[in-house]
């Protein structure tokens, strides 16, 4: 008889972890007996389909049957755990124990390196996507989001709407929320970070680029109410060059009427313009009544706001107001004389005559205007044929040489 082949450590080891993984679990004993349908109590093997319920000790058959079968379901994943820890493959169907191959092992170790690379990777992609959001103290909360096993995109659905992390990422953006509460769409990211550059790059052409501040934390903050207003790249750059060009680079008397009418200096007009709150045409049409008060004012005119906002509604332009206050400061003197002398007859103009004449081509307007002529020529024609004698001249103007031509 050939000597018997003495097993080696390795082998000796093996078989006893196995041994205690059958021992530990006790559950070769009750596939054996849903197998056989026997049980303790039976005395003739049988299969589980011949059982007879019928009977005390078919009831107490199947009711151990149908325990151990429980104990099969609820044992078996465990059992296959243990059994791959030890490099075996444990079928749960027949019992059967078999050695993994080498290659089954590493494809599985290699199979699951290659999934913890892959979500590291994923995870990484992750980190800097949120730090190009300026948000890189995100790190630390996405290393434990990756480590507790949420999936990369589980792990951004959190970052952005479960409170328990959302925080750094609601105040970094903000602007969606306010535009959120006023029933507007939100932003994507992308789309929301190309709005705050668009916003920077229009002040930074007007030399502005700390309008909204040095700290990054303060500017993104401002932004936020421009953004949450629903305040677009187009319109904000529109309302700073209104505030800039039309109102803060115009000339004195542009400035002095906008001060004059709303009370704001030159050193405020860019937060005046940037209100949120203001509508942009109503601010447009500030800047042209400004215009309008300052064309009256360069030509030694009074201006008042009500005038210059009612002639900038009527569409009155600042070219358009110059070359009016131009004409009106001409005329008006003589104007205004005539109709103190005429008063007695109902004939008075004043500046505001001259305005609805010149600008609006007011027909009343202009019908006061004709009738001073008319009565100075009148009486500039009554004098002359009476002589020099006293009360021969009617007026000042005609002792003066008369101004009903000049009118």
């Amino acid at each position: 008889m050939a000597p018997k082949k003495k097993m080696s450590a390795e082998e000796a080891a093996v078989r006893k972890a196995l041994a205690a993984v059958q021992a530990d679990t006790g559950i070769e004993q009750a596939r054996k007996i849903i197998d056989t349908g026997v049980t303790p109590q039976a005395s003739t093997p049988s299969k589980i389909s011949d059982i007879d319920t019928s009977t005390a000790l078919g009831k107490k058959a199947a009711e151990v049957i149908g325990g151990m079968q429980s104990f099969v379901d609820t044992k078996t994943p465990e059992l296959v755990q243990k059994y791959e820890a030890l490099g075996y493959a444990y079928n749960p169907n027949t019992g059967a124990v078999t050695p993994k191959s080498p290659t089954d092992q590493q494809q599985q170790q290699q199979q699951q390196s290659d999934i913890d690379k892959n979500t590291r990777n994923a995870f990484a992609i992750l980190k800097q996507v949120f730090s190009q959001y300026g948000l890189d103290d995100l790190s630390s909360v996405i290393e434990t989001l990756m480590k507790e096993g949420y999936e990369p995109e589980e792990a951004t659905l959190a970052l952005k709407t479960d409170s328990r992390y959302n925080k750094a990422y609601i105040t970094r953006f903000r602007g969606n929320e306010l535009r959120r509460s006023a029933g507007l769409n939100v932003l994507t990211e992308a789309e929301y970070l190309t709005l705050e550059d668009n916003y920077t790059k229009t002040l930074k052409s007007y030399g502005l680029q700390n309008y909204f501040g040095l700290d990054k934390t303060t500017k993104q903050s401002a932004i936020a109410d421009i953004i949450g207003a629903d305040i677009s790249a187009v319109e904000f750059a529109d309302r700073v060059s209104t505030a800039v060009d039309r109102v803060k680079m115009a000339d004195s008397a542009t400035k002095n009427a906008f001060q004059q009418f709303y009370g704001i200096g030159e050193a405020d007009l860019v937060q005046y313009y940037l209100d949120p709150k203001k509508a942009l045409v109503n601010l447009k049409e500030k800047a042209t009544a400004a215009e309008i008060g300052g064309a009256a004012i360069g030509q030694g005119l009074p201006a008042t706001m009500i005038s210059a906002e009612d002639l900038a509604k009527f569409g009155i332009n600042r070219e358009q107001a110059q070359v009016g206050y131009a004409t009106i400061a001409e005329e008006l003197p003589t104007a205004s004389k005539l109709g103190q002398i005429y008063s007695q007859e109902g004939i008075t103009y004043g500046q505001s005559e001259a305005e609805q004449a010149t600008f609006k081509g007011l027909a009343s307007a202009k019908r006061k205007k004709q009738k001073l002529v008319s009565s100075e020529e009148a009486s500039f024609q009554g004098s002359s044929g009476t002589g020099l004698g006293q009360g021969a001249l009617s007026t000042q103007y005609l002792r003066r040489g008369s101004s009903g031509g000049q009118f």
